[in-house]
C-alpha cells in the first residue's frame, strides 16, 4: 500500500524516537524501583542489626530480647511492621505486633538477603533475613525484619505516572516538531506541483526557475522535458501538415482520371481527400492558435447581446451567467462563429428561454448553452453534426452549424457534447483551453 512522502517522513522520524523514549522510561523505572527497593532495604538492615545486636543467651542456652529494635509499628498488632527470630525452623521470638502469627521459618542466609512475602493478615511485605550464630548457642538463630511493601509501591507507581506522562508529552512535542520539519521541507515539493499544475493547465509554459538548490536540477530537467516535448509535437504538427500538403495534388489527378460511373473509387477517393482536408486544416489551426487567446466573458456578453436585439420582439429571452474575465486558448473570431452557430439553434428551438453559462473553476473552461425546446431523441442527438442533415425541416438553415462548431471545437484540442437538458430541450456543454493550453 502506497503511501504519502509526508507520513514517511513522520514516521521514520517519530518511530526511534518513540522507541527510544519507552525503551528510556522502561530502564529508568526499573533502575529507580530497584533504588527504591535497595533503600528500603537499608531501613529494614538497620533495624535487622539492632534486633541482632539485642538478643542475648541466658543461662540455660535459650536466646533472650534485652532490646527491641526502635519501631513503634512493631508494637501495633498486624501493623505490617514484625520482626521474629527462628531457631531449628521454630520461632522462638517474635514482635508484638505478630501477636499469633508468625513470618516463614525456613532457613535464612548467612549474608542480609531482601525477599517479598505475604505477611499473617495476607498483606505484601518486604522481607529482610539473615543467619547469626551467637556464643552460647548450638543452633544458629535465623533473624527476620519486615515492613509493609504498600508505600513501597505506590511511591514507584507514583513515579511510573509520573514518567511515562513525560513520555507521552516528550513524544508529542517530538511529533509536533517533526510535523512541522517535514510541512516546512516539503513545501518547496508542493509548490513546485502547483507550478507544474499551472503548466499543464496552459497557465506557465515552463517552471520558475527559483526555489532551494536542491530542487533546481529537477526544475532545469523538467523544463528540458517541456522544450523537448514541445519541440516534438511542433515537429510531428508539421510533419502531418506537409504530408497532407503533398498528396494534395497526386490526390486532384488521380480525381480527373477516375471513371465517374465508378462510385465505389469515387468515394473512397472522397474519403481520403477528407482526411487529407482535416489534417491541412489542423496544421493550419495549429500554427494559428499557438498563440491565440480572448476573454471569452466578454465576447460572449458582446453575442448574447446581439442575439438579444435580433429576438428583441419575439417569445424567446437570452441570459447570460458568466465572470467578469475568463481568458480562453481561441481566437475571437473562432469563438463567436463557434457560439453564435450554437446559441442560433438554441434560439430557433427554444419556447421562452436560452441560458448561457461560463464556469470559470480549474482546468478547461467550460460553456454551458440550454433552452427549453422539444428537444431530440437519443438517435437524433448521436446523429447531431453530420452535415446537411436538419431535423426541423420548418426552419431555415443549411444543417451546418453543430458541423462547424464541432470541427473548430477539435481543431483546439476542445470537446463538445450534446445531451437532452433537464428542461426538455437540448443542453450543449463546450470545454475549450484556457489561454496558453491550446492543443
Amino acid at each position: 500500500m502506497s503511501t504519502s512522502l509526508r507520513g514517511r517522513l513522520l514516521w521514520s522520524a517519530l518511530l526511534p524516537i518513540a522507541v527510544l523514549a519507552v525503551a528510556g522510561a522502561t530502564g529508568l523505572q526499573w533502575a529507580f524501583a530497584d533504588a527504591v527497593e535497595r533503600a528500603y532495604d537499608e531501613r529494614l538492615g538497620s533495624k535487622l542489626d539492632a534486633l541482632a545486636a539485642g538478643i542475648d543467651v541466658e543461662a540455660d542456652g535459650l536466646p533472650s530480647l534485652q532490646r527491641a529494635p526502635d519501631e513503634a509499628g512493631f508494637a501495633r498488632v498486624r501493623s505490617g511492621w514484625y520482626w521474629q527470630v527462628a531457631q531449628g525452623g521454630e520461632a522462638v521470638l517474635r514482635s508484638r505486633s505478630l501477636w499469633d502469627g508468625a513470618l516463614d521459618a525456613g532457613e535464612a542466609p548467612v549474608a542480609p538477603r531482601g525477599r517479598d512475602a505475604v505477611g499473617p493478615a495476607g498483606e505484601a511485605l518486604r522481607v529482610l533475613e539473615r543467619r547469626v550464630m551467637l556464643a552460647g548457642l548450638e543452633v544458629p538463630l535465623d533473624l527476620r525484619v519486615a515492613g509493609p511493601r504498600a508505600g513501597l509501591d505506590a511511591e514507584i507507581e507514583r513515579l511510573g505516572r509520573l514518567l511515562w506522562g513525560g513520555v507521552v508529552g516528550l513524544v508529542l512535542l517530538a511529533a509536533a516538531s517533526v510535523a512541522l520539519q517535514v510541512r516546512m521541507g516539503l513545501a518547496p515539493l508542493q509548490r513546485l506541483g502547483e507550478k507544474v499544475a499551472a503548466v499543464r493547465r496552459g497557465e506557465a509554459e515552463a517552471l520558475d526557475p527559483g526555489g532551494p538548490r536542491e530542487l533546481a536540477d529537477l526544475t532545469d530537467e523538467v523544463n528540458e522535458l517541456l522544450r523537448q516535448n514541445g519541440r516534438l509535437a511542433e515537429r510531428g504538427r508539421k510533419r502531418a501538415g506537409d504530408l497532407a500538403h503533398a498528396l494534395k495534388t497526386p490526390l486532384a489527378l488521380l480525381r480527373t482520371r477516375l471513371d465517374p460511373a465508378d462510385a465505389e473509387l469515387q468515394d473512397a477517393l472522397a474519403r481520403i481527400d477528407a482526411v487529407v482536408d482535416r489534417h491541412l486544416a489542423a496544421a493550419s489551426a495549429d500554427a494559428r492558435r499557438a498563440h491565440a487567446r480572448c476573454d471569452a466573458a466578454a465576447e460572449t456578453r458582446r453575442l448574447v447581446a446581439m442575439f438579444e436585439r435580433l429576438h428583441a420582439d419575439g417569445p424567446v429571452r437570452l441570459s447570460l451567467h458568466a465572470p467578469a474575465s475568463c481568458m480562453a486558448g481561441i481566437e475571437a473570431s473562432d469563438l463567436h462563429e463557434l457560439l453564435g452557430n450554437l446559441v442560433d439553434n438554441a434560439c430557433r428551438a427554444a419556447r421562452h428561454e436560452v441560458q448561457v453559462r461560463i464556469e470559470a473553476g480549474p482546468g478547461p473552461l467550460r460553456i454551458t448553452i440550454v433552452d427549453d425546446g422539444p428537444g431530440l431523441s437519443d438517435a437524433q442527438i448521436d446523429q447531431l453534426g453530420q452535415r446537411g442533415l436538419r431535423f426541423d425541416e420548418r426552419l431555415p438553415g443549411t444543417g451546418l452549424g453543430v458541423a462547424i462548431s464541432r470541427d473548430i471545437v477539435d481543431s483546439y484540442g476542445g470537446r463538445l457534447d450534446i445531451r437532452r437538458g433537464d428542461a426538455g430541450g437540448l443542453e450543449v456543454r463546450l470545454e475549450l483551453p484556457r489561454a496558453g493550453a491550446a492543443g
